[in-house]
């Protein structure tokens, strides 16, 4: 439960950074911080990054780089992630529960969280767009901007708050790169903004619903009426109890239970012998938590005078209720509001713990994160009857009266039974946060579209090495699978293959005996792909943060048949001056150009396949690509004639580059001289097929313009 009172405020970490910084120096000082890269204040990664980012890309990659990039070790490649933007119900530094366990735990995974600061908005007048303040490797808690004061309890979000609050996420996701990413509400409050995140940069949405709203103190009802539209938009409805289940699952089908927690290494690590507590000289039962409406201090103070043989501790902040009558007796310590990091050690001393609450419509959608704190330090619990707590039953004393509930204190203490401790753990260690997060980022990624991206090889090791290795790092996407089709390489291209395909989950291979060419490579590729968007995307080629979102964004548009990115190689109007040199670079390079032509789209005559995406329907109205064409050539011409014939639109993205070597397959053809009469060949074939003259391509500046893609949220159908 939230504790809905004026917030007590401090600041955790330093300010790093505000929102009016130059993007250089936010990519070259700020994001090493959020990705865990060499300084004192973080972790370091275990990310494989920093041989690869001083790889020379242009003007050519040396030959002694090219031996140190085939002696690298193979192994799993660590995976970009999604970008999650919490909009949470309190601020960082309050009462450490779900919303910063579950953040710090999507952070550990890899994903870079921006926290956002319920508890004030920046104002207007300032010259920066937002502030963030470091939490910890991969968290930043941040500021957006607002004209006036607001209660995220009385809201909702909306006017010229709701205007200021884009800006400042606009300016955030250009800042720091954002591209795949969620939006993850904590409470309505925040509905319109999450909506208009979804429409305008295609943000998933994940309602976690913590409590029932309607019956929360506190909440204005202007709140509670965005309940239903916001859990009918979700992509994800996350609920804790039972009861919410049941209350929000008929307005979207997409709804999972995911109860509480514990940080279950956390409280085995510190649950350990200190001196807290020491010398109490009698039986401690004790309580952590919140001690607010919800917390039954008529019960707690009938127990204490039935036992004053007892001390009853109770830890944790006092919200508008009188415990006088409790502070009065002479068995009770209450000791205040105290850190997280201090909950372990007063557990160690604690020989039963409490649930004293009231049984009323807000406990009754309750599910405490303290029963399973209590049961990671192997604690008996004695608790009232509530109805989230059924399912343990067999693992707690429960009472309905305060004679009963001492009585079950005393059976607590005295029961010795030599599994007991042993049966609280383990039930512990299966609900922790890992494993909620887990479910969560499951289900999540079950619901994306899953895309395919086929990849030709033949020989060029090095260069697949590397493409590989950007896609598995670059790609935030969370749903794709990637399939490797080799021609029959001679060199060490199918036994490094095959030993990451034992390493990739979503990696398959097809290792052909003979060079089948390029479409037919593809086709065998395309054959068994599951994907409902399809990528094409050869071996020579590095993909930066972001290039897959982006690509996907502009195939919502159902006019765009396939689009591609720019690059700085390739034989039409797509190649742009590249001003890089090695991979590092590269990225900061195709950053840069990204964020200034953010949704420009331009169309084109012809897309080479070096990179392109399609939807599925699109690919099987055009059909496989065409096998006449053998090895390579003009069977992208081909196929982009095919699609427009369709009456699709080509398209090139200027949001999206992708470094392409250029001409890897190709290298022996033009060495032995052969290039020249291959390519007359296919031309000869390709114009015979279409009966026209071939033009060739004209390197000319395409006129890039915004592409409307917004759309309203797809809605769940609700009763």
């Amino acid at each position: 439960m939230r504790i809905l009172v004026p917030y007590q405020w401090r600041r955790l970490g330093v300010n790093l950074i505000r929102g009016f910084l130059a993007a250089p120096f936010i990519y070259n000082r700020i994001l090493p911080l959020l990705r865990g890269n060499a300084t004192e204040a973080v972790i370091k990664s275990s990310r494989r990054g920093d041989f690869y980012e001083s790889v020379t890309l242009l003007p050519h990659i040396p030959h002694h780089e090219i031996e140190q990039i085939l002696n690298q070790p193979v192994g799993e490649a660590e995976k970009a992630r999604p970008d999650i933007i919490c909009f949470s119900i309190i601020d960082w530094s309050f009462r450490y529960q779900r919303p910063q366990q579950l953040m710090s735990r999507f952070a550990a995974d890899g994903h870079r969280v921006f926290y956002i600061k319920p508890s004030r908005f920046l104002s207007k007048a300032s010259s920066q767009h937002f502030s963030a303040t470091f939490i910890k490797k991969n968290i930043l808690e941040i500021e957006i901007t607002g004209t006036k004061d607001f209660d995220i309890h009385q809201g909702p979000l909306e006017g010229e708050n709701l205007n200021h609050a884009l800006l400042s996420l606009d300016e955030l996701r250009r800042r720091f790169n954002i591209n795949d990413a969620m939006s993850y509400i904590m409470i309505p409050f925040w509905h319109d903004l999450a909506m208009e995140t979804k429409k305008k940069w295609d943000w998933r949405v994940v309602y976690d619903c913590m409590d029932d709203w309607d019956t929360f103190p506190g909440i204005n009802k202007a709140v509670t009426a965005c309940e239903r539209s916001l859990s009918m938009a979700s992509d994800l409805v996350v609920v804790t109890a039972r009861r919410l289940f049941d209350k929000l699952r008929p307005y979207n089908p997409n709804t999972l239970l995911v109860r509480n927690a514990a940080d279950f290494r956390f409280y085995q690590e510190n649950c350990r012998p200190n001196d807290l507590l020491h010398n109490m000289g009698t039986p401690v039962i004790g309580y952590f938590g919140a001690i607010a409406d919800w917390f039954d201090i008529d019960l707690m103070v009938e127990v204490a005078r039935l036992r004053p043989q007892y001390t009853f501790v109770l830890v944790g902040g006092i919200f508008d209720v009188d415990i006088s009558e409790l502070r009065a007796l002479p068995n009770v310590r209450l000791t205040g509001q105290k850190p997280y990091e201090a909950m372990p050690q007063y557990l160690y001393h604690f020989d039963a713990c409490l649930i004293p609450f009231k049984i009323n419509p807000v406990t009754e959608a309750t599910d405490p994160v303290k029963l399973y704190e209590y049961f990671s330090g192997g604690k008996p619990v004695v608790s009232v009857r509530l109805p989230e707590l059924e399912d343990y039953k067999e693992y707690l004393y429960l009472a309905d009266s305060a004679e009963e509930f001492a009585g079950k204190i005393d059976q607590a203490i005295s029961e010795n039974a030599p599994d007991r401790t042993a049966r609280y753990l383990e039930l512990a260690s299966r609900h922790t946060w890992e494993e909620r997060c887990s479910l969560i980022e499951t289900n999540l990624k079950s619901r994306a579209p899953l895309v395919s991206i086929i990849i030709v090889t033949f020989n060029n090791l090095a260069l697949s090495r590397l493409c590989l290795e950007s896609l598995f790092r670059s790609t935030d996407y969370s749903n794709y699978e990637v399939i490797v089709v080799d021609n029959n390489s001679s060199d060490d291209t199918r036994s490094f293959l095959t030993e990451i395909s034992r390493l990739e989950k979503n990696l398959k291979i097809i290792l052909n005996d003979v060079n089948y060419g390029f479409a037919k490579a593809n086709n065998q590729g395309l054959e068994i792909s599951s994907g409902d968007y399809l990528v094409l995307l050869n071996n020579d080629t590095i993909v930066p943060p972001g290039w897959l979102s982006r690509l996907m964004r502009h195939l919502q548009d159902p006019q765009v048949g396939m689009v591609g990115p720019l690059t700085n190689f390739v034989g039409n109007e797509s190649k742009i001056k590249a001003t890089y040199r090695t991979w590092a670079e590269m990225e900061e390079f195709s950053q840069n150009l990204i964020w200034v032509n953010d949704l420009k789209i331009a169309d084109i005559h012809m897309l080479a396949m070096f990179c392109v995406a399609m939807r599925r329907d699109v690919f099987e109205q055009a059909g496989p690509l065409d096998e006449q064409f053998g090895i390579g050539m003009f069977e992208d011409d081909d196929y982009s004639l095919r699609i427009k014939r369709l009456g699709y639109r080509l398209i090139c993205a200027a949001d999206c580059f992708v470094h392409h070597f250029g001409q890897a397959a190709f290298g022996k053809l033009i060495n032995e001289g052969r290039y020249d009469s291959l390519f007359n060949e296919n031309r000869a074939r390709f114009e015979n097929k279409w009966e026209l003259k071939w033009a060739p391509h004209q390197n000319v500046n395409l006129e890039f313009n915004l592409h409307d893609i917004s759309r309203p949220p797809t809605v769940n159908s609700g009763p």
